[in-house]
């Protein structure tokens, strides 16, 4: 039975990807980086972590570095980042249904609080799960069942990227990608989710028809 519904953070749940750009390309002019454009954003959206750093010219050991300067710079654009679209109304109806729904991200948690006190949303999240390596959510997500005592079947994952999939394969836990988020349609098929969402409602439907089969 399926009892707690768990999201990835920065593109999934929030809308944060012009924030993303901007603050990257900040730090890629300072750092002789290529630039995420207009122009080749689509095609970035395709590629895979290490290539897309191949073509912006990012040696794949500045990552984790990288990462932590984006996560420290996020902490002022928080104040005018904004819920996707549909995400509070579905957020409420799952909450409505009694399942627990945590967030596990990449980003900063205090960052994240910060969001969700500013749109009054702190309580409908039990649980946050943060970690700066952004190919460590196995891990997490394996720290957080063992934690919260649950099993692979008890939980769904909501994610946007090539990298959620993967992790959760990895530990056979359920996963619905979404279209809305950082990478293509193209990387999410590749990966091979459970699900691929177009719109929020889609998470709810499949939450409660997984949950019926089971």
């Amino acid at each position: 039975m399926i009892t707690h519904v768990v999201f990835d953070f920065d593109g999934t749940l929030a809308d944060s990807k012009e924030a993303a750009i901007k603050l990257y390309n900040e730090l890629a002019e300072k750092n002789g980086y290529g630039l995420l454009t207009a122009d080749n954003l689509a095609k970035m959206r395709e590629l895979s972590i290490f290539d897309r750093c191949k073509q912006l010219g990012v040696a794949p050991y500045k990552l984790p570095w990288l990462v932590v300067q984006l996560t420290r710079n996020f902490r002022q654009a928080m104040q005018s980042i904004e819920f996707n679209e549909g995400i509070p109304e579905l957020l409420k109806e799952l909450r409505a249904r009694g399942l627990k729904l945590m967030i596990l991200s990449s980003n900063d948690e205090g960052n994240i609080r910060a969001f969700l006190r500013r749109h009054s949303a702190e309580e409908w999240v039990d649980e946050i799960y943060c970690s700066s390596s952004i190919f460590g959510k196995a891990r997490l997500l394996r720290a957080l069942m063992k934690r919260a005592g649950l099993t692979p079947d008890q939980l769904v994952y909501v994610g946007d990227e090539h990298r959620d999939v993967q992790a959760c394969k990895e530990v056979g836990v359920r996963i619905i990608a979404v279209r809305w988020g950082v990478d293509a349609d193209v990387r999410l098929r590749e990966a091979g989710p459970n699900h691929i969402a177009d719109r929020p409602a889609e998470i709810a439907e499949c939450v409660s028809r997984w949950s019926t089969a089971a």
